[in-house]
């Protein structure tokens, strides 16, 4: 604080400072002399006047003790969080926790000793024992987290803090919420709760983790269940040995020989199955053979697992037979889809996030509770958003309606980072949904790149995306189907490479009569069916285009946004644009480094699927780490953040160089005998992870201060 006020009298006196905060001049010396503590009001103000956030290490409400600040949302404040929401309350200026387990207990009074440097107290109430905290200044802090002051057992949710941390806070938090509220059972993992909101937000984080699992409402109260050996070999995993179901889990594992499953499950009928097998001439012999017992779904109504009709697919396949196209299908499906049966439907009158699913006849519904879906519209919708352009024309060429009126309701809310003024006047929509004629897609395509074209040639840049080009290309193959022209590959006409092709040629530069440089740039969204890149229009697109931003499923899975994969991707504009990107730092150097190490990750992932991370040697492990970082810290950005949604090219080198910096003094820290572990636990690497976050005006600042942080904690290592 008295560094910042002494900032601020370069330009101002302290009198007119007074002034600008609100305070009198001899309040702000007593606090600039440090004869007063200042609150929290008068922080807030003083760091809005110099536009810099002054940290806060130590609070107290007037007439009680201090409190610490955690500077972080990390694992032992998650874990923290998580015990409190599943058996905790506020009540008047105490916090409480409630357990009969003395770990559990002893755990709460270690946290808020390590946490807030507060002292938990014994109590003991007339069903349960208990551990108190008496002090006011923690329950501001634990509200201003989210954590609710009445009615917690029917209002609670998971603070946004949490759900927007790493997937290692994320971890933490489930683990504490389960040693408070779960149970098992049998082989089933149970949580209950009474929120709708913690339903939700359960099952978001466990969607996130990657596990399968149930949601049912039974009388007022929330039922999550955790089932089948695959998903609790996923949950035991991640939960560390101090969890109170850690040992009940091992032992299901260990005494376990069959693999239970009844969350990931085909729902195919016992007679399509039989049928299909008859027809195809597929014996019970040939298929008990490869470890599959076809009678327990054909005859004893039993409903095959994902990855047993997976192996029934692929014996259709080995034993030279063309296997059922419907089973075929639904195999490629299995690789991003759960099936759940439909037991009730309901219309629901209410604004909610739905699953983004358009069914004939029936539009969008919602399955259950659960998370939001989002797809490369998304993408483009960013892209649309932060492009370094004077006009945007947005073409949605046979998609659905709803992902129109996202634009119309989203970007007049937005500004233009170049005039200040609402985005939706430099833009352009061409809605073509679904629903219309297929002739319609053509017109829309062609429409949107000639607006592009008018702009262009009046001096301005424009950026025009066209989503998808696949629905334009299948409706180039029904009209070809009804003139009766001759079909090319999988149905598609003779001329589709040619068609492509003169729509991405009229991107470019040109020079106007007047002298002025307009630009026309296309961003076309290809949706292959299953992710088949072999298809012919994506092969055509490749063959055309100089730049590829590949989404991949197994990232988006992971809840890796946006979901682009750096080493399927390419630009062929790299020495194009290598200048430019040089103005901000050693971009080209960096570049190539950052690469060299995801592509040495990619092939020791594949030593790691084999024998575990364990079985590498120290170097490697390392750089499986920074690997991570530059995944998650550099590359992972929320669209719905208001500062990550858009990172500047200054901010991108600085957070890089960060990155490589910290491989650089990790693989000499680890040449000298420090253990990786060692490493991954440093306090930096947390404060990597939240840089992103930091507004440009900050971010310097923290990167100088981090740098400085980073060098000394390897310094200290290696002693």
């Amino acid at each position: 604080m008295v560094k910042t006020i002494d900032q601020l009298r370069k330009k101002k006196s302290l009198a007119e400072i007074a002034r600008s905060v609100g305070v009198s001049y001899d309040l702000l010396m007593g606090y600039y002399h440090r004869r007063n503590s200042p609150t929290l009001e008068f922080l807030q103000r003083l760091s809005k006047l110099r536009g810099k956030r002054i940290p806060v290490r130590m609070v107290k409400k007037k007439g009680g003790k201090p409190v610490k600040i955690p500077r972080s949302v990390d694992e032992r404040l998650a874990e923290f969080l998580g015990l409190l929401l599943s058996d905790g309350m506020i009540k008047g200026n105490s916090v409480y926790f409630f357990n009969n387990n003395p770990f559990l207990l002893a755990r709460f009074s270690k946290l808020c000793r390590e946490l807030f440097g507060c002292e938990a107290k014994p109590g003991e109430e007339r069903t349960a024992k208990s551990r108190y905290v008496c002090n006011g200044a923690l329950v501001e802090f634990l509200r201003a987290l989210g954590f609710p002051g009445r009615k917690k057992s029917r209002s609670c949710r998971i603070p946004p803090a949490v759900l927007m941390s790493p997937k290692r806070v994320v971890r933490a938090f489930l683990e504490g919420y389960l040693n408070g509220d779960g149970s098992f059972s049998g082989r089933t993992l149970e949580i209950w709760t009474a929120s709708e909101d913690m339903a939700i937000d359960l099952s978001y984080i466990l969607s996130r983790l990657g596990i399968l699992y149930r949601v049912s409402k039974r009388a007022g109260y929330y039922r999550i269940d955790i089932e089948g050996k695959r998903e609790l070999q996923k949950i035991f995993k991640l939960l560390s040995k101090s969890c109170v179901f850690h040992r009940k889990i091992k032992n299901y594992l260990t005494r376990c020989s069959r693999a239970y499953e009844s969350v990931d499950v085909v729902p195919v009928s016992a007679d399509l199955l039989r049928e299909t097998l008859r027809r195809l001439g597929i014996t019970r012999t040939y298929l008990e053979s490869r470890g599959i017992f076809i009678k327990n779904y054909t005859d004893l109504g039993e409903t095959p697992t994902a990855d047993t009709f997976v192996k029934i697919v692929k014996a259709m396949r080995d034993a030279g037979l063309e296997s059922e196209s419907r089973f075929n299908a639904i195999s490629e499906l299995l690789k991003d889809v759960v099936f759940e049966k439909v037991k009730e439907v309901k219309i629901l009158q209410t604004p909610s996030p739905v699953y983004d699913i358009t069914v004939p006849e029936t539009h969008n519904f919602v399955g259950g509770f659960g998370p939001l879906l989002l797809h490369n519209t998304v993408f483009l919708h960013q892209t649309a958003k932060w492009s370094d352009a004077h006009a945007i024309v947005y073409v949605g060429c046979g998609e659905r309606g709803n992902e129109m009126c996202d634009v119309l309701v989203h970007f007049p809310q937005l500004k233009d980072p170049r005039t200040g003024r609402p985005l939706m006047e430099r833009t352009v929509l061409i809605a073509n949904t679904s629903n219309m004629p297929v002739a319609a897609r053509e017109a829309s395509v062609y429409t949107g790149v000639t607006i592009g074209e008018y702009f262009r040639d009046m001096g301005y840049h424009v950026a025009l995306m066209a989503d998808s080009t696949s629905r334009w290309a299948e409706a180039m193959r029904e009209i070809s189907g009804r003139l009766e022209e001759m079909p090319g590959e999988e149905g598609f006409p003779a001329y589709l490479g040619s068609r492509l092709a003169e729509f991405y040629e009229r991107a470019g530069i040109v020079e106007t009569l007047s002298g002025l440089r307009g630009s026309l740039t296309i961003l076309g969204a290809v949706s292959p069916p299953g992710g088949d890149f072999s298809e012919p229009v994506t092969q055509n697109t490749l063959r055309i285009v100089k730049v590829f931003w590949g989404l991949d499923s197994a990232l988006a899975d992971r809840r890796h946004f946006p979901s682009v994969n750096c080493l399927t991707s390419y630009s062929l504009y790299l020495d194009t644009v290598e200048g430019w990107w040089n103005k901000f730092g050693d971009w080209s150097k960096l570049r190539k480094e950052a690469m060299a190490i995801l592509q040495r990750e990619a092939e020791l992932l594949e030593i790691v699927r084999l024998v575990g991370p364990d079985a590498l040697p120290e170097p490697d492990r390392g750089l499986l780490e920074v690997a991570r970082m530059i995944r998650e810290d550099f590359l992972q950005q929320s669209a719905l953040d208001p500062v990550d949604t858009y990172c500047p090219p200054e901010k991108q080198i600085r957070m890089l160089e960060l990155i490589l910096e910290f491989h650089r003094l990790a693989s000499e820290a680890i040449k000298s005998g420090v253990p990786v572990g060692k490493i991954k636990s440093l306090p930096v690497v947390e404060r990597i992870a939240r840089l992103k976050q930091r507004p440009l005006e900050e971010f310097e600042g923290e990167a100088e201060k981090l740098e400085k942080a980073m060098k000394e904690s390897f310094r200290e290592l290696v002693k």
